[in-house]
């Protein structure tokens, strides 16, 4: 098992992830925080933590023998930090089958870095306990079975710690642009759960919608991927009306012809299958709405307007911001995708980007 630290290669606010980087075997983690793991600054209201700490990668042995699964999964996360900040902790795992012990001790360290050092419970009850969770058994299971699961996840405070878990990377390993894709989607997230009740309902003013979350995660990171050089980002908004693209089947325009009714903001598709289209995909194009004609600065889109959602809810928020309340918004946009491909392409000769 290898942690990865990673030292920054340009500072600004807060440190980024760059070209030095520590390795460390064994499970033996070092930083040059004091104390046994990363000291931030968080707001307890709002879960805002920011920290000077690098995110830590934790990679299975039998992984990452060239260095490109390091390489490509970084080449996102550096892109996201810099353009985001850093937030944290921030642990990823990259897993896989091949040895059982090695990913036992990652799971080990993965349960010490949750421990809350002011909890009348000792640590090492916590540790078990963690390690005895029915999911992260279930987990575990698929990472010796070679199934691929995971994504982000993230513990309750007052230690509260973001982790990307993939259960078998052979897969992010094989295909270098996705394993960036990915790390730039997670990372947004992490992002929004700081600045948001990740832990309210979705349809609670202190929660983001899905289509707030997986949509604007799945613009900014196909914007990004389009910035680094590794595709085409028009051609990709496309897709998604199309075919799906990279997210599932059918497209947005399969599904707004068969599904007569469909609402933005019903929160109930992750149960009836259909999260795909609407969060991801139509929640996508609502993003690209907002930038490309409504006029509204990609950065206030994709960032800036988050800072405000702990303090007067995700509503006022969006209407300070983006200068239309909800519900309208919301009424236009549906009205607008339904438009033949030709006509909503025509969005993208405006230019709010950066």
């Amino acid at each position: 098992m290898k942690a990865i630290i990673d030292y920054p290669e340009k500072v600004s606010l807060f440190i980024t992830i760059g070209l030095c980087s520590l390795l460390f075997s064994g499970c033996t983690i070092t930083t040059k925080s004091s104390g046994q793991y990363p000291i931030t600054n968080s707001n307890k209201s709002t879960n805002v933590s920011r920290t000077d700490t690098p995110p830590v990668i934790f990679v299975a042995k039998g992984l990452n023998k060239d260095g490109s699964l390091i390489a490509n999964y970084r080449r996102g996360l550096n892109y996201a930090i810099e353009y985001f900040g850093n937030y944290g902790p921030y642990y990823v795992y990259l897993l896989g089958p091949g040895n059982e012990d090695d990913v036992r001790r990652i799971y080990w360290e993965r349960a010490r870095s949750r421990v809350n050092p002011k909890s009348p419970i000792s640590p090492e009850i916590q540790i078990e306990e963690f390690l005895k969770r029915p999911n992260i058994i279930a987990e575990i299971e698929a990472v010796f079975a070679g199934k691929t699961e995971g994504g982000l996840t993230w513990s309750k405070p007052p230690r509260r710690v973001y982790e990307d878990v993939t259960t078998n990377a052979f897969g992010r390993q094989n295909d270098p642009t996705e394993n960036t894709w990915g790390a730039l989607h997670e990372y947004h997230h992490v992002f929004q759960i700081a600045h948001s009740d990740s832990y309210a309902e979705r349809d609670s003013d202190r929660n983001l919608s899905s289509w707030m979350s997986e949509g604007m995660a799945t613009y900014s990171s196909a914007l990004f991927m389009e910035r680094l050089g590794l595709v085409d980002f028009k051609r990709y908004m496309l897709e998604l009306r199309t075919s799906g693209g990279n997210i599932g089947r059918p497209g947005i325009n399969e599904f707004v012809n068969n599904k007569k009714g469909w609402k933005l903001d019903d929160e109930t598709y992750w149960e009836s299958g259909e999260a795909a289209q609407v969060y991801y995909m139509l929640g996508a194009w609502a993003t690209a709405y907002l930038i490309h004609v409504l006029g509204i600065h990609e950065k206030t889109v994709l960032k800036e307007w988050y800072f405000d959602i702990p303090n007067i809810g995700k509503a006022a928020a969006f209407e300070k911001h983006m200068g239309i309340n909800l519900k309208t918004f919301i009424s236009q946009f549906s009205t607008f995708i339904n438009q033949t491909d030709e006509n909503v392409m025509h969005i993208f000769s405006k230019n709010n980007l950066q």
